[in-house]
């Protein structure tokens, strides 16, 4: 089973995140804070694809996508956000956008397709 990491901070949002990627078999690690997130993009644990909520708790959703861009350059990073504004990230950083409210099915499928794909 592959993994992502979902870097949400709504705990209903989340829950039901990981039980639409279960359902299309796709692994969750979970992180509530940026913090969190940035443990595991910096560790050497497996990733396939990492989803962020721009509207983190302890910082900006932005800096965990830039992060991930340095540390983990060819996992797909998915930018989820309910803010109209246009993304704050570094030109060069690439991202696929899914806005706010999103469908779960949705959202799990396109990720479970990212990964999926032969390199």
């Amino acid at each position: 089973m592959s993994s992502v990491l979902l870097a949400e901070d709504e705990f209903l949002i989340r829950a039901v995140l990981v039980d639409a990627l279960s359902d299309v078999g796709v692994e969750c690690i979970e992180a509530s804070t940026g913090r969190e997130a940035l443990e595991v993009i910096e560790s050497d644990r497996p990733i396939g694809a990492i989803i962020v909520d721009i509207g983190l708790p302890d910082m900006s959703g932005e800096k965990v996508i830039e992060a991930a861009a340095r540390h983990r350059p060819d996992v797909p990073i998915i930018r989820c956000s309910g803010a109209s504004a246009p993304s704050a990230l570094p030109a060069g950083i690439r991202t696929h956008s899914f806005p706010k409210p999103y469908s779960a099915s949705e959202l799990s499928n396109f990720v479970a397709s990212l990964i999926r794909k032969d390199p």
